[in-house]
């Protein structure tokens, strides 16, 4: 399997689990120490730390898919997520990755709409496991962004 193959099984399967539901099994998709953020462009682009988001470590990330899937209190929605433009370079035993997504979401009675749209640029690395994350920034572009995140992006 080519990496761009083994990458884009990776980042369907990272979809798939979000969008399924299955939120405890988000953090199995990163490795030790890992970091994940939720940012905007501006931010981002001016290399300011705040983020809408961020887990460091395993503990937070399991945290957070806790507090998503149990705990926060919001209404049944539907998520979809495409993940676009993949590309991979692969270097001293990591692999830059850069790729556009749009995350849809539907609401019971409601029209399905684009939550959020943006790039990830992430840091993966190979384990017995396979590929996981070693860090992962979501960069949003919208400057506001809907009270409605409730699940990673």
């Amino acid at each position: 399997m080519s990496l761009r193959e083994e990458v884009e099984d990776f980042y369907a399967e990272y979809g798939e689990i979000i969008d399924g539901g299955e939120l405890e099994r988000w953090p199995e998709l990163f490795a030790e120490p890992c970091l994940y953020r939720i940012v905007s462009k501006e931010n981002h682009d001016r290399g300011l730390p705040l983020s809408l988001m961020r887990c460091d470590g395993m503990g937070m990330l399991r945290d957070r898919a806790l507090a998503s899937q149990k705990l926060n209190v919001y209404a049944p929605r539907a998520w979809r997520h495409s993940i676009t433009q993949i590309r991979a370079r692969e270097e001293h035993g990591r692999i830059a990755v850069r790729a556009n997504f749009a995350v849809f979401e539907t609401l019971q009675d409601e029209h399905t709409r684009v939550l959020c749209a943006g790039r990830y640029v992430d840091t993966l690395v190979r384990t017995e496991a396979g590929l996981r994350l070693r860090e992962k920034i979501c960069i949003y572009d919208a400057a506001l962004i809907p009270g409605s995140i409730v699940m990673p992006l």
